[in-house]
């Protein structure tokens, strides 16, 4: 057993590093519930708008840049107490609360039934799922004990479902089961199992402790994704870490890099990449990285796996948990418990 082996036993007591390793089972069981119980039949909305926080609100983006160029209608995440304007009338609203519980969700939930907007959710029970059993409103069930960031695959496939039935894109069935291919290779190569030497996951994670992690990427289909990976390095490694995407940081951004300080040399620069950026995209990456990198950024690369567009978004974000799971380890803390969320929310309950 090698010291890291000896780490993981004694910090992941909450079993962190197993939940990662199943993604592929939570995408095969997210299939087989879907097929037990398809959405209904539901008019076609002239927008989706989708009412969540946190891990139970990136599923909802990362759909929105899979499909961005498929959809006939817009798709949108609401974040707030709040739906804007437009979410009235033929829109369909998609309440998505892990828990049941995110109040944010839950003022979401109530405002569109005001408004006489149709409702759909996403949930393992809670406040949310008795109002939807209440009201009759269609409800996703999703398997309960697990953190809302580590049950994405298993929210995530029946919302690409969704918008199938709704005819707004492909039978996604196929691609889910390509990238639960995908995810079980990198189990394999970023996992305990494989050998330290050759665990890229691993092996990046030593390379970037210590120090600022940049992640940037295009925003054409991977804006959601470097959200993604940030916000596991926030949860899961509980550090800080900053995301942006081009070619708007091309405006803006760079010339934060112009004058070499005490946060460039500690600075590193992850860049994530797929085989469907555009030229445009690809040449912004890389002129962004040199820039970067002559500035005092050590800069690394990373690239998705798998045909689908659907598999390689799943490759991406994959990497993303294990990489956040081994920086966890080497800076000595357990990737599961999010103290300072639960902290801010009994303040918040606090009269």
């Amino acid at each position: 057993m090698s010291a890291l082996d000896v780490v993981r036993a004694r910090l992941d007591g909450a079993g962190m590093l197993a939940r990662i390793a199943a993604q592929a089972d939570d995408v095969e069981r997210a299939l087989e519930r879907l097929g037990a119980e398809p959405w209904p039949a539901l008019e076609a909305p002239d927008l989706i708008a989708v009412g969540a926080l946190g891990g139970s609100a990136i599923g909802a983006d990362l759909t929105a840049g899979l499909y961005a160029d498929q959809m006939p209608r817009p798709l949108l995440t609401v974040r707030e107490y709040h739906w804007p304007a437009c979410v009235r009338g033929h829109a369909l609203a998609v309440l998505s609360s892990y828990s049941g519980n995110t109040e944010e969700t839950l003022a979401l939930y109530r405002e569109a039934g005001t408004r006489g907007v149709d409702r759909v959710a996403l949930t393992t029970g809670g406040t949310l799922g008795a109002w939807c059993a209440r009201d009759r409103v269609p409800v996703a069930k999703l398997p309960g004990g697990s953190p809302p960031r580590a049950a994405l695959f298993s929210s995530w496939v029946p919302l690409t479902g969704l918008l199938a039935r709704l005819g707004w894109v492909p039978d996604p069935t196929a691609d889910w089961r390509e990238a639960a291919g995908v995810l079980r290779r990198g189990a394999r190569r970023f996992g305990p199992d494989a050998d330290d030497e050759a665990n890229e996951a691993l092996a990046l994670a030593r390379a970037v402790q210590g120090r600022m992690v940049f992640l940037y990427a295009g925003s054409e289909r991977l804006g959601a994704v470097v959200t993604r990976v940030r916000n596991q390095l926030n949860e899961n490694a509980k550090l800080l870490g900053h995301s942006a995407v081009v070619p708007e940081l091309n405006h803006n951004e760079i010339v934060g890099w112009e004058r070499p300080g005490p946060v460039h040399g500690a600075a590193s620069l992850i860049v994530l990449r797929d085989r469907e950026d555009s030229p445009e995209v690809a040449k912004r990456l890389t002129l962004t990285a040199e820039y970067a990198g002559e500035h005092g950024a050590a800069v690394h690369e990373w690239t998705s796996q798998g045909t689908s567009r659907l598999a390689r978004l799943a490759s991406l974000i994959q990497f993303g948990d294990y990489l956040s799971f081994w920086l966890a380890m080497l800076n000595g803390v357990d990737p599961t418990p999010i103290a300072s969320i639960d902290s801010f929310k009994r303040r918040l309950a606090t009269p």
